[in-house]
């Protein structure tokens, strides 16, 4: 435990370091998403640049935070990783046991260095050790998870310096991370021990690099290994029922699509609570909080307020942030677009990329404005195309393309 806290207050140290340098420095500049053209702030340049100057501190107070940890974890891991939008990754406080729910693949790993017995591998007291970490995943509640995470927590006392609000979606985050694996929102020990015995029936060994039966490996060719666990086919379904209601709810207040607001959910987190990008922006919606947070606490509570990243975590206070955007983006800023079908296609890129960056696709430049006139002169096909052939990054074209196929999934649900 004393490790634990020393790894913690030496990676907040670097962070405040960071921190306090990241307007001198000029901060990481992000691409991605350059949101900062909102239309609810575009008339007062005096907020725009502190929303410019808060994006700064956190984005160098994040990558401080991930460098610091990283070197942390090299001491025991040739290749450090950490959390990202579709991986959750946790570490034992010692860092020998690396842990990883991957929402994309829906599957856990567990590594962690082989237990070997006159020169074999001792099945029986992997799977015991497995199965105790295993159990201890999917008993992982939000709270703790976001807790215990090294770099959020370095990150913290950034976002408390800068006036982020939390509010009462901090203590609404006690329920389990895959809570889509129980009846129970608050399954008994037995269940748990049950459908840990369940999910280890079905998993198998990456062993290094090594294509070899794992019985017949020496140990002189390596020590870690990574049990890889499939966590059921239907599971993906089941976080979908689980989110449909509030995402229903928020869909009919901001007069949006239903299944839109699912498209983009699945698209950028593949509905893992966890979610965080290098910008850096959370959860299930991929919340920036400096730009879209404040654009959607605008059009939620009259006053732009900086969020921080517990409440993100939160995913009904997620999906309700991400859906005020979503229409802010819409109804607001791109209201310009006549069509609803060509303003439905610019707004999931934009959700994406930031509406100056699409507007490259028609007119090579990054001014929306100067873009309207184009958009509106073209059929909404001729829109998408464009979007889709031209938009300035690949992954802005792939994400609409994604967003729209997944839509055309969920309509049907």
């Amino acid at each position: 435990m004393g490790e634990h806290l020393v790894r913690r207050l030496t990676l907040l140290v670097v962070v405040l370091l960071a921190a306090s340098n990241g307007a001198a420095n000029g901060g990481w500049v992000i691409d991605r998403d350059d949101r900062g053209d909102s239309p609810l702030l575009k008339d007062r340049k005096s907020i725009a640049m502190t929303e410019q100057e808060q994006q700064q501190r956190l984005a160098s107070a994040y990558k401080a935070a991930v460098g610091a940890e990283y070197r942390n974890i090299r001491q025991h891991w040739s290749a450090p990783e950490t959390s990202n939008q579709t991986r959750w990754v946790a570490y034992s406080d010692d860092y020998q046991v690396k842990k990883v729910v991957d929402f994309k693949s829906n599957q856990i790993e567990i590594s962690m260095e082989g237990v070997f017995s006159g020169g074999r591998l001792d099945f029986a007291a992997m799977n015991k050790k497995v199965g105790s970490e295993l159990e201890k995943t999917v008993a992982t509640r939000l709270k703790d998870a976001i807790e215990n995470d090294p770099v959020q927590t370095a990150i913290n006392q950034v976002y408390a310096d800068l006036g982020a609000a939390s509010g009462a979606a901090q203590l609404e985050t006690s329920e389990l991370v895959l809570k889509e694996l129980f009846r129970s929102a608050n399954p008994s020990a037995a269940e748990i021990r049950r459908e840990a015995g369940a999910l280890m029936r079905n998993a198998s060994i990456r062993y290094q690099a090594l294509n070899a039966s794992v019985a017949s490996v020496p140990v002189s060719l390596g020590k870690k290994m990574t049990y890889v666990i499939p966590m059921p086919d239907n599971r993906i379904r089941r976080k979908v029922m689980e989110f449909q209601p509030v995402v229903r709810s928020n869909a009919k207040r901001f007069d949006l699509s239903e299944d839109v607001v699912m498209a983009i959910i699945h698209t950028e987190s593949h509905f893992n609570p966890l979610a965080r990008s290098h910008v850096p922006a959370f959860g299930l919606m991929q919340i920036v909080p400096s730009t879209a947070g404040r654009d959607a606490t605008r059009e939620l509570y009259q006053k732009p307020s900086l969020l921080s990243a517990q409440y993100l975590y939160n995913p009904k206070k997620n999906i309700e942030v991400g859906a005020a955007y979503l229409h802010v983006l819409y109804y607001d800023y791109l209201k310009s677009i006549k069509n609803p079908q060509s303003r439905l296609y610019y707004t999931i890129a934009a959700y994406n990329a930031g509406a100056s960056n699409v507007a490259k696709a028609f007119i090579g430049k990054a001014s929306f404005t100067d873009a309207v006139e184009v958009v509106n002169g073209m059929t909404p096909d001729l829109v998408l195309q464009r979007l889709l052939k031209q938009a300035p990054h690949k992954e802005t074209r792939q994400y609409l393309e994604k967003v729209l196929k997944r839509r055309a999934y969920y309509a049907k649900m």
